[in-house]
């Protein structure tokens, strides 16, 4: 009898086990496949302002790995077109044009308000749990046809997330909406020609773009 009761005692432990470890907020609602690390890929396009110099368009790419959807790293793959190399005049001053950028920013990713999104699952917790920062480090290079430069600073940025369906905790789709701004040493390029080409140490950039959560 003592060896059937333990048998029937480490039968019911051993089933019981999976239940136990499984996490609460798994047995809340559904999470995303790979949780607790959330992985997100995003594609973006925006502008690079650039006041009267102009507003060259930008696009790329990017990817988040997070833990419990909370902190994580970031990396991207972002370019920007420059002007082209003719006379830029405002009024009297010839104003200098702007190289093609190519950015690669490598970051911390946080995510502050996940601790509140968690206890709930209207649209209102789901955008919370979107909202994040970076930062980190930044390798910038700006070139012409006939000229580049390459540079290193810092990277800050903010995201905001309007889920189109799902969340980040769940997986799914969203609008993203990002901002960024680098801050590196400025670049002159072409400096021997009648247009010289110039880049200020301190940009940013904005973007929209659809970012999805597997």
């Amino acid at each position: 009898m003592t060896a059937a009761r333990f048998l029937v005692v480490a039968a019911a432990l051993a089933i019981g086990a999976p239940a136990r470890a499984q996490d609460p907020l798994q047995l809340e609602r559904p999470l995303s496949r790979l949780w607790p690390v959330t992985f997100d890929a995003h594609v973006l396009i925006g502008v690079e302002p650039q006041g009267s110099r102009g507003n060259p368009i930008a696009f790329g790419v990017g990817a988040e790995v997070l833990w419990r959807a909370r902190i994580g790293g970031f990396a991207a793959l972002l370019s920007s077109a420059g002007t082209p190399l003719h006379p830029n005049v405002i009024g009297t001053t010839t104003e200098p044009s702007l190289a093609d950028r190519i950015s690669v920013p490598l970051a911390l990713a946080w995510r502050p308000f996940t601790p509140i999104a968690e206890h709930g699952n209207g649209f209102f917790h789901r955008l919370l749990a979107g909202i994040g920062l970076q930062a980190g480090l930044t390798i910038e290079h700006v070139r012409t046809s006939d000229d580049s430069d390459t540079t290193a600073g810092l990277h800050l940025g903010a995201s905001v997330d309007v889920p189109l369906f799902g969340s980040a905790l769940q997986g799914g789709l969203s609008l993203r909406l990002y901002g960024r701004v680098m801050v590196t040493g400025s670049s002159s390029l072409d400096v021997k020609l009648t247009q010289p080409v110039y880049e200020k140490g301190v940009n940013g950039q904005f973007f929209g773009g659809l970012c999805y959560y597997p």
